[in-house]
């Protein structure tokens, strides 16, 4: 786990310079290209405590800080992140920045092209994952609706024959047979015989 800590510095106060050699001093190195420090600890607890004894070496040198445990502090908003930071960012989303990182250095053209390419990719999977998750959230509520549905017909004297809630419910007779099952396990209904005629009664 690691400790970080965020600087902001002001024209009246530690230069860059100095303060760095307060943060090392306390145990922390500076991420190169940033104005964050960080330090290794073993848990929350011992991240906490390096933070108050650098907030005690800091007082009164007219700084800002932001410290965080185990989470890299967010660049604030007047800092231009470089192009390392926002293909590192790009990683997260699942960009091949390795291949990206080549062809910068060679092809700027095709690391455009090939840049693109991978954010399409990237758009059609989350677009894929929505539509999915709206299928199946559309498919709930649908046995949710016919279950309701069931329950209101089955209350009916006599009840109602596979027949009759299949035409009501409105789902196909392989997801009827599954949900009258799950129905009739959960004691909510029972499958009553007379003569050629089973139907279901509410309980």
């Amino acid at each position: 786990m690691k400790a970080f800590v965020k600087i902001v510095y002001f024209t009246d106060g530690k230069s860059p310079a100095e303060v760095e050699g307060i943060m090392k001093h306390h145990g922390f190195t500076k991420v190169k290209g940033t104005s964050i420090f960080e330090a290794e600890v073993l848990d929350e607890a011992e991240g906490n405590s390096h933070v108050e004894k650098l907030h005690k070496a800091l007082k009164g040198q007219n700084l800002f800080y932001e410290p965080t445990v185990g989470k890299t502090p967010e660049p604030g908003p007047g800092h231009q992140l470089s192009y390392k930071e926002r293909m590192g960012k790009w990683r997260e989303i699942g960009l091949d920045v390795d291949e990206l990182s080549d062809l910068l250095q060679y092809d700027s053209e095709r690391f455009k092209t090939r840049g693109l390419e991978m954010m399409k990719v990237q758009l059609e999977r989350v677009t894929a994952e929505r539509e999915r998750e709206i299928r199946e959230t559309e498919a709930r509520e649908r046995i949710e609706r016919a279950r309701e549905k069931i329950m209101a017909a089955v209350r009916t004297e006599g009840g109602q024959t596979f027949q009759q809630l299949s035409s009501l419910a409105g789902v196909d007779e392989e997801i009827l047979t599954q949900m009258l099952d799950d129905m009739v396990k959960k004691g909510k209904i029972v499958a009553r015989q007379s003569g050629r005629r089973v139907a279901y009664v509410a309980v």
